[in-house]
Protein backbone atom coordinates (compact mmCIF):
# COMPACT_ATOMS: atom_id res chain seq x y z
CA UNK A 1 0.00 0.00 0.00
CA UNK A 2 1.71 3.71 -0.90
CA UNK A 3 2.28 6.18 2.06
CA UNK A 4 -0.53 8.99 2.31
CA UNK A 5 0.41 11.95 3.32
CA UNK A 6 -1.40 13.32 6.28
CA UNK A 7 -4.22 16.03 5.07
CA UNK A 8 -3.02 19.60 4.55
CA UNK A 9 -3.93 22.38 3.19
CA UNK A 10 -3.02 24.25 -0.30
CA UNK A 11 -2.39 28.34 -0.06
CA UNK A 12 -1.33 30.74 -2.33
CA UNK A 13 1.29 32.64 -0.86
CA UNK A 14 2.84 36.33 -1.71
CA UNK A 15 5.64 37.66 -0.38
CA UNK A 16 4.83 41.60 -2.26
CA UNK A 17 7.83 40.93 -4.20
CA UNK A 18 6.82 39.27 -6.78
CA UNK A 19 6.51 35.32 -6.10
CA UNK A 20 3.62 33.59 -5.84
CA UNK A 21 3.78 30.27 -4.11
CA UNK A 22 1.87 27.58 -4.37
CA UNK A 23 2.27 25.69 -0.96
CA UNK A 24 1.22 22.71 1.60
CA UNK A 25 0.34 24.02 4.97
CA UNK A 26 1.03 22.39 7.71
CA UNK A 27 1.02 22.19 11.35
CA UNK A 28 4.31 21.37 12.93
CA UNK A 29 5.64 21.38 16.82
CA UNK A 30 2.20 23.77 17.27
CA UNK A 31 2.95 26.42 14.58
CA UNK A 32 1.69 26.44 10.68
CA UNK A 33 4.43 25.93 8.28
CA UNK A 34 4.81 26.25 4.29
CA UNK A 35 6.42 23.45 1.93
CA UNK A 36 6.75 24.81 -1.63
CA UNK A 37 4.77 22.40 -4.25
CA UNK A 38 8.01 20.83 -6.11
CA UNK A 39 5.92 22.46 -9.61
CA UNK A 40 5.40 25.70 -7.82
CA UNK A 41 7.59 27.95 -10.44
CA UNK A 42 5.10 26.35 -13.01
CA UNK A 43 2.17 27.18 -11.51
CA UNK A 44 2.72 30.76 -10.61
CA UNK A 45 1.63 32.22 -13.75
CA UNK A 46 -2.25 30.73 -12.79
CA UNK A 47 -1.15 31.34 -8.94
CA UNK A 48 -0.93 35.16 -10.26
CA UNK A 49 -3.78 35.06 -12.16
CA UNK A 50 -5.75 33.78 -9.17
CA UNK A 51 -4.84 36.50 -7.07
CA UNK A 52 -5.16 39.40 -9.71
CA UNK A 53 -9.09 38.30 -9.96
CA UNK A 54 -9.43 39.22 -6.35
CA UNK A 55 -8.45 42.57 -7.01
CA UNK A 56 -4.89 42.19 -5.34
CA UNK A 57 -2.03 44.07 -6.19
CA UNK A 58 1.11 41.99 -6.62
CA UNK A 59 2.93 44.59 -4.36
CA UNK A 60 0.60 43.05 -1.27
CA UNK A 61 2.01 40.32 0.66
CA UNK A 62 -0.51 37.75 1.56
CA UNK A 63 -1.54 33.99 2.34
CA UNK A 64 -4.85 33.30 -0.10
CA UNK A 65 -7.12 30.08 0.06
CA UNK A 66 -6.07 28.29 -3.21
CA UNK A 67 -8.25 27.34 -5.88
CA UNK A 68 -9.17 23.88 -6.15
CA UNK A 69 -8.44 23.23 -9.67
CA UNK A 70 -4.87 24.49 -8.77
CA UNK A 71 -4.69 22.68 -5.63
CA UNK A 72 -5.12 19.68 -7.63
CA UNK A 73 -2.12 20.63 -10.18
CA UNK A 74 0.35 21.18 -7.48
CA UNK A 75 2.91 18.53 -6.68
CA UNK A 76 4.42 17.26 -3.60
CA UNK A 77 7.39 14.64 -2.34
CA UNK A 78 9.76 13.98 -0.41
CA UNK A 79 10.06 17.61 1.58
CA UNK A 80 6.58 17.32 2.47
CA UNK A 81 6.85 13.60 3.57
CA UNK A 82 9.73 15.00 5.70
CA UNK A 83 8.30 17.61 6.97
CA UNK A 84 5.34 15.56 8.29
CA UNK A 85 7.78 13.12 10.09
CA UNK A 86 9.59 13.73 13.05
CA UNK A 87 12.47 11.75 11.26
CA UNK A 88 16.16 12.55 10.73
CA UNK A 89 16.89 13.38 7.07
CA UNK A 90 18.72 10.15 6.41
CA UNK A 91 16.10 8.12 8.15
CA UNK A 92 13.26 9.51 6.50
CA UNK A 93 14.45 8.86 3.17
CA UNK A 94 14.39 5.01 4.21
CA UNK A 95 11.29 5.39 4.90
CA UNK A 96 10.64 7.28 1.58
CA UNK A 97 12.59 4.56 -0.58
CA UNK A 98 10.34 1.52 1.59
CA UNK A 99 7.26 2.93 1.45
CA UNK A 100 6.91 5.20 -1.53
CA UNK A 101 9.47 4.12 -4.33
CA UNK A 102 8.81 0.54 -2.91
CA UNK A 103 12.60 -0.52 -3.11
CA UNK A 104 12.87 -2.38 0.28
CA UNK A 105 16.57 -3.56 -0.01
CA UNK A 106 18.96 -0.58 -0.09
CA UNK A 107 21.80 -2.71 -1.48
CA UNK A 108 19.22 -3.06 -4.66
CA UNK A 109 18.69 0.33 -4.63
CA UNK A 110 22.38 1.55 -4.74
CA UNK A 111 23.69 -0.50 -6.92
CA UNK A 112 20.65 0.43 -9.48
CA UNK A 113 21.33 4.30 -9.19
CA UNK A 114 25.16 3.98 -9.41
CA UNK A 115 25.70 4.83 -5.76
CA UNK A 116 28.02 2.36 -3.26
CA UNK A 117 25.54 0.63 -0.93
CA UNK A 118 27.77 1.97 2.12
CA UNK A 119 27.40 5.54 0.92
CA UNK A 120 23.31 4.96 0.82
CA UNK A 121 23.83 3.55 3.92
CA UNK A 122 25.86 6.21 5.76
CA UNK A 123 23.30 8.59 4.51
CA UNK A 124 20.26 6.69 6.16
CA UNK A 125 21.84 5.87 9.36
CA UNK A 126 24.05 8.17 10.24
CA UNK A 127 22.66 11.62 7.38
CA UNK A 128 26.24 12.03 5.86
CA UNK A 129 25.67 13.29 2.75
CA UNK A 130 28.17 12.31 0.35
CA UNK A 131 30.82 15.49 -0.58
CA UNK A 132 31.06 14.66 -4.14
CA UNK A 133 28.73 16.62 -6.52
CA UNK A 134 28.20 13.66 -8.87
CA UNK A 135 27.14 11.67 -5.93
CA UNK A 136 24.57 13.88 -4.41
CA UNK A 137 22.98 14.51 -8.05
CA UNK A 138 22.63 10.60 -8.20
CA UNK A 139 21.18 10.34 -4.88
CA UNK A 140 18.82 13.21 -5.81
CA UNK A 141 18.02 11.16 -9.05
CA UNK A 142 17.11 7.78 -7.16
CA UNK A 143 15.21 9.41 -4.01
CA UNK A 144 13.44 11.86 -6.63
CA UNK A 145 14.35 14.91 -5.36
CA UNK A 146 14.40 18.22 -6.27
CA UNK A 147 17.72 19.32 -8.30
CA UNK A 148 20.58 20.66 -5.54
CA UNK A 149 18.20 19.60 -2.51
CA UNK A 150 21.31 17.73 -1.07
CA UNK A 151 23.92 20.52 -1.81
CA UNK A 152 21.40 23.00 0.36
CA UNK A 153 21.85 20.18 2.83
CA UNK A 154 25.35 19.82 2.94
CA UNK A 155 26.19 24.01 3.57
CA UNK A 156 24.36 23.92 6.44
Amino acid sequence: MPYQLRSFEVRILQNGCGDIIVAAEIERRGRKDYIPAENWRELEPAARDDIESRGVRISEAGNYDCPQQLAERAEFGFELFWAQSSLSLGAALGEWRREVLGANDYAVFAVQHGVSPRTLQLLEQINRIPRRADTRKRLERAYRLPERFLDGLLEE
